[in-house]
């Protein structure tokens, strides 16, 4: 009898282990979500003698990536510690606030909020010497120069909607750097945090389950930087923002939880933005990885050239109806300083999210 049942469990266990992975090879594509990470294909390591120390590690990040149903199992994780335990940090990533605004912490959103990564004198003097040389080069191209900083979500929404334990630091390290650059260097820069508090209750500015702002927040930033560079378009309250459900959803799809956000939760929040004069506005050529290019019939004749992230997108059709020709190169593995030779502009704007204002460290143009 006992060594039946040692048969049954035996037998039962390796059903355990061994169904899931069937099921998965029979009919895995039906389980398929864009959140899975290459499924049964993924690719163990060979042990050789150049990679026995790195071996244990590569072989359990494959094991991980490759296990049946993986992403069904993090959705599964995720959605049972926001609903069943409430927990408030999800997997190092996501923060969940009040009235279900979503914040990043996987990058240094939370510690740009509490100011507890501030600068030391020698990186911000660093900083200042990378910018000043950039603009003067740019200079004397007939270049002028403005840096411009996206604020986080967080420096928006943070006090209000981040749970109650976050506090936000007297100091701030955008803070400090835009002191700094104003109070020791000649150079424009332009940060619209100010701008976006003033709005930030008429209109959500940002999307609730996504880090970036919306049309509307963009708008608002746009209209900063346009001002610093003479050009002046319609206050928020004198356009008109039409409501519409678009969201990114990078943060619900951090927590493997788009699909349930996107049918369950409350809509996302973003606008239609008109009542700017678009300038008969024509699309060159757009491909967020690499370049927004465009041309437009606007009376300014000035070229504008930006190195940008992904925070410029939402700004990208008010900015361009505004210059006759702009070129929007993504700083992230494409941008080179050639371009700024061969496009030969006139503005050039350094745009940076406050979370990745550490990329000012390297950016640095010279002969």
């Amino acid at each position: 009898m006992k060594k039946r049942n040692a048969i049954v469990w035996f037998i039962c266990f390796a059903l355990l282990l061994l169904l899931p992975r069937a099921v998965w090879i029979a009919a895995g594509d039906r389980f398929e979500t864009e959140a899975t990470e290459n499924g049964a294909t993924a690719q163990f390591p060979k042990l050789t003698r150049d990679n026995y120390r790195e071996f244990a590690a590569q072989f359990e990040g494959a094991y991980n990536n490759g296990v049946p149903f993986r992403s069904q199992l993090i959705s599964l994780n995720s959605l049972l510690d926001v609903k069943v335990f409430g927990e408030k940090e999800i997997n190092d990533k996501v923060v969940i606030g009040e009235e279900n605004w979503l914040f990043y912490s996987a990058e240094s959103d939370i510690d740009d909020f509490k100011g507890s990564n501030l600068f030391s004198e020698e990186e911000l003097l660093a900083i200042a010497d990378n910018l000043t040389v950039s603009a003067e080069w740019l200079e004397a191209r007939g270049s002028e120069f403005v840096l411009f900083i996206a604020p986080n979500k967080e420096t928006i929404y943070g006090e209000e909607n981040l749970p109650s334990y976050y506090k936000r630091g007297e100091q701030t390290r955008v803070r400090q750097l835009v002191d700094y650059l104003r109070e020791n260097t000649d150079l424009r820069v332009v940060y619209p945090e100010e701008e976006m508090k003033e709005y930030r209750d008429d209109w959500s500015l940002y999307w609730h389950y996504d880090t970036h702002w919306n049309a509307a927040g963009a708008y608002i930033g746009a209209r900063a930087l346009l001002a610093e560079l003479g050009i002046e378009v319609p206050p928020p309250e004198e356009v008109t923002f039409t409501r519409d459900d678009y969201s990114g959803y990078d943060l619900a799809r951090m927590m493997n939880l788009q699909d349930y956000y996107e049918k369950n939760m409350a809509s996302d929040v973003n606008y239609i933005v008109t009542g700017y004069e678009p300038n008969n506005l024509q699309t060159v050529s757009i491909d967020d990885a690499t370049a927004l290019i465009y041309h437009s019939d606007a009376p300014d004749g000035r070229r504008f050239f930006m190195v940008r992230d992904s925070f410029a997108g939402g700004m990208a059709g008010v900015l361009a109806s505004s210059f006759a020709d702009s070129y929007m190169a993504h700083w992230n593995g494409f941008f080179e300083q050639s371009m700024v030779e061969e496009q030969d502009p006139d503005v050039f704007v350094l745009e940076v999210v406050e979370r990745r204002l550490d990329y000012l460290s390297a950016f640095r143009l010279s002969d």
